[in-house]
């Protein structure tokens, strides 16, 4: 199979898949909003325990934004939408945020920024660094659940 088709069912067919069986309400690549109300229905670690949410969908920063910002985009990734009335917008993250670093970590993948927040219960804080418009930021959120 090409690897290019392979891609594109990938990305296609198994969001449509999820949303069919119920399994998730939303599938968007990037995305950090957690399907289902408590991990419990989908991972036994957290058991019992409401979800966190930051509320923030996150992508890749490409070579060029990331030349721009001065950051590495390996070690980032950009916000491209922040949900109405969520912990991200209370702390002040903007869309085009850079985010560079969480709780002192100086990686911010979109994996690292979602392991930040699953790390944390309902009413933590979490320590968020980013760029915006060429000047570097910090920001506390303080992590609601869904």
């Amino acid at each position: 199979m090409n690897r290019n088709r392979f891609s594109f069912v990938r990305r296609s067919v198994l969001p449509a898949t999820l949303a069919v069986s119920g399994l998730a309400a939303l599938a968007l690549p990037g995305c950090i909003i957690v399907a289902g109300d408590r991990y419990s229905d989908y991972d036994a670690e957290y058991s019992g325990r409401r979800a966190p949410m930051l509320g923030v969908e996150l992508s890749g920063v490409s070579s060029a934004t990331a030349t721009q910002a001065g950051v590495d985009a390996s070690r980032t990734c950009i916000i491209t939408h922040v949900v109405s009335n969520s912990a991200a917008e209370r702390a002040g993250l903007q869309k085009y945020d850079i985010i560079t670093h969480v709780d002192g970590k100086d990686w911010a993948t979109i994996s690292a920024v979602r392991e930040g927040v699953r790390s944390k219960r309902e009413g933590e804080t979490l320590v968020i660094g980013f760029v915006r418009a060429g000047k570097t930021y910090e920001a506390t959120a303080t992590i609601g659940a869904k």
